[in-house]
């Protein structure tokens, strides 16, 4: 398995977080990796450790939310760029949850060879709305107030949910895409990573959907599924 591969693991200060690498003998590819809400880097250790024994580079960079996660990730990627061992033909974002919305968004504002998202959403509004209707006390409900309570209504304040939207800028996206999500999801409806692949895919764009059966919000437990999926994604396209 990929994870047998010796990582070293350096802490990195300009973009706050942990860079990720097996060898720096040559010049290999490099992806941005963004946590979910409310994590950190360590959180996706996994996954870091995971894409960097596939012989690329990993910056696992630490943001605060979706305010501060697209200028964040474009630094990561710009630090990237520059980075000695690098090769910047090759680079990429991958994000789980809100880092995958994330990763999305940032592709539209610096050019990339590919995106990864894991769970995150397409379209706000419609996120809002389905979160809203869980019940009080349900993480749902408690996810659904938050964004209230940082950008009002839909109805009320309809741009600021459009910002916060990938769909909103389906044709400026950059780079081959991968989208996974897990038929389970509770948090990120399937639905979201569907609606977006229809759109890309009507717009001509090299994207892969792939649902997981019985799988949650995250995918927790079926990392190797998603690393497999990725490692097959890369190399089909002569990324790795």
């Amino acid at each position: 398995m990929v994870l047998t591969v010796n990582v070293s693991k350096v802490r990195t200060q300009d973009v706050p977080g942990y860079l990720y690498y097996s060898s720096l003998t040559e010049r290999k590819p490099a992806v941005v990796v963004l946590h979910a809400f409310n994590q950190k880097p360590e959180d996706v250790e996994y996954y870091s450790k995971g894409i960097a024994a596939l012989g690329m580079m990993v910056l696992a960079p630490k943001y605060t939310d979706a305010s501060d996660g697209v200028a964040v990730a474009l630094r990561a990627i710009r630090k990237l760029k520059v980075l000695s061992g690098v090769d910047p033909e090759r680079l990429g974002l991958f994000g789980i949850s809100l880092g995958g919305t994330v990763s999305l968004l940032a592709s539209t504002q610096e050019k990339v060879r590919f995106v990864v998202s894991i769970g995150g959403w397409a379209d706000l509004a419609d996120l809002y709305k389905f979160l809203s209707k869980f019940p009080q006390g349900s993480p749902q409900k408690y996810i659904a107030d938050l964004v209230k309570s940082t950008l009002g209504e839909p109805d009320e304040n309809k741009e600021l949910y459009e910002l916060a939207s990938p769909i909103t800028y389906v044709d400026k996206i950059s780079g081959s895409v991968l989208l996974i999500h897990g038929t389970e999801d509770s948090m990120v409806p399937a639905s979201q990573s569907e609606t977006l692949y229809r759109k890309l895919k009507e717009l001509k764009y090299d994207v892969e959907l792939h649902l997981v059966e019985g799988g949650t919000h995250t995918l927790a437990g079926m990392e190797s599924t998603v690393l497999n999926l990725l490692s097959k994604f890369l190399k089909d396209r002569n990324i790795l």
